[in-house]
């Protein structure tokens, strides 16, 4: 129960670059120092054939199978938050945003954000993808054959649309001093040390993080566009859409600090997720041919030559496909990780309150009792008219009421961009063999992904 009911691709199957997961559990001090070259590479067998497993036997446990997933992110949600440690790594620069927000604040933050978030809002913004995209492609193809860092560019693209899309362009400031700004804040996020993910919630309770010093002249830069925003005329922005925003229980709104903590927390989210997903995505069909005439042919016979509009989205299924499997494989957050608020039971397994449980989902993603040939690539799986992934054997974007809040947008974003790119250049793979998974705040492609980029 769980596989999908399909035939795979009658092409040749790619297997891409991925860690061999150990077949035994190994001491702590080996698990520890795998964790700190690689997590996933510390993932053991174990992770990818187990409903449930305690790695040393003791201590954290990990959940794989479909409901204990969905006991943990959906049944039992309210008693699993996200625990110390995550808050420790994350509010330095996320502030009060909805991502450290707990209880009555997070309802509230949520469901006011919800409004400004539903996918018919998010088609409205295609333009900004697009334009972003044909951006990018003008700079690539006006010097052909150079080699370029792909993931480098997808994070170019991704932010130019976050800041057209949300801001309007953000023309009171340099975007490319905004964008190392935050580059580097992001990088604060993962300085905790990540072996932290053994130790009792407990352990980080109380102990202090560093906010950065960045920070501050960030969110002064957010205050002031939302005071002028106010007092100017309305923009088809997503500012615009948040300013609107409400509770629908008790009509309350964002105010001034909050929405600047929650848009900075958007530029940084939505940024990287999405430049990984297109990252990975494009690694992927530049390395199976049949991929990308696949993708090309659909383009064309979508949308032609003209730009990507809202109402070829929908009808770009098979590019939706290839984002999910590149999203399967590589999923940008590997690992989610809760903590017990009392002591209940997880698929049979005792918990108690405190300790953590964490959710693999790279390794969830890569389980053959929910996905034939779990290690090769096959958009052909996310066909529409297959059965598709149980619920929750399939998590790119989290589930339960803390599911991601921007997933329509990134799919949108992804799909436009992607058809884009792949209509307009053909990709060359340079050093394909030195591409690999490395596990840091997110998955990211170990040096990055360079590519040669010529016109088609």
């Amino acid at each position: 129960m769980g596989r999908e009911d399909m035939s795979l691709s009658t092409e040749a199957l790619l297997i891409p670059p991925a860690p061999e997961p150990p077949r035994t559990d190994t001491s702590l001090l080996a698990l520890a120092w795998r964790m700190r070259r690689n997590q996933i590479e510390a993932f053991p067998r174990a992770l990818f054939e187990e409903d449930t497993r305690r790695p040393l036997r003791r201590g954290v446990l990990f959940v794989m199978s479909p409901q204990a997933v969905r006991t943990v992110l959906r049944e039992e949600a309210d008693h699993f938050s996200s625990g110390a440690l995550f808050r420790r790594m994350v509010r330095p620069v996320w502030g009060r945003g909805l991502l450290t927000a707990q209880g009555r604040d997070w309802h509230v933050q949520r469901r006011a954000a919800s409004s400004a978030f539903r996918p018919s809002n998010m088609t409205v913004l295609a333009p900004f993808f697009s334009n972003a995209a044909g951006r990018a492609v003008e700079r690539w193809i006006s010097a052909p054959g150079r080699a370029i860092d792909m993931h480098a560019e997808m994070a170019r693209i991704t932010f130019d649309v976050i800041l057209d899309a949300m801001l309007s362009g953000a023309a009171d400031f340099d975007r490319a001093t905004l964008s190392g700004t935050l580059a580097r804040m992001f990088a604060r996020v993962n300085r905790v040390p990540i072996t932290g993910l053994f130790l009792p919630d407990r352990y980080h309770q109380g102990r202090a993080s560093v906010r950065p010093p960045e920070r501050d002249g960030v969110l002064a830069i957010m205050r002031s566009m939302i005071a002028k925003r106010r007092e100017g005329e309305p923009v088809s922005d997503l500012l615009d859409l948040l300013l609107q925003a409400r509770d629908p229980e008790t009509g309350d709104a964002f105010d001034d600090d909050l929405l600047a903590d929650n848009l900075l927390g958007f530029i940084m989210a939505g940024h990287d997720t999405t430049t990984l997903a297109l990252t990975w995505a494009l690694f992927l069909a530049a390395s199976h041919t049949p991929t990308m005439a696949a993708l090309r042919n659909e383009v064309e016979a979508v949308a032609g030559g003209r730009e990507i509009q809202a109402e070829h989205i929908s009808r770009l299924v098979f590019t939706r496909q290839v984002i999910s499997e590149a999203m399967r494989l590589y999923p940008p957050a590997f690992l989610l990780t809760r903590v017990a608020g009392r002591d209940t039971q997880v698929a049979g397994e005792r918990v108690k309150a405190g300790e953590r449980v964490n959710i693999p989902i790279y390794a969830i993603h890569r389980r053959s009792a929910a996905f034939a040939n779990p290690f090769a690539f096959d958009p052909g799986r996310f066909d529409p008219s297959h059965q598709q992934p149980e619920r929750d054997s399939y998590l790119p974007f989290g589930a339960g009421p803390r599911i991601c809040l921007g997933a329509s947008f990134a799919m949108a974003e992804a799909v436009t961009v992607l058809a884009t790119v792949v209509r307009a250049v053909r990709l060359e793979l340079l050093a394909p063999d030195k591409v690999w998974p490395v596990a840091q705040v997110s998955l990211r492609p170990r040096g990055g992904l360079s590519m040669n980029v010529f016109r088609r």
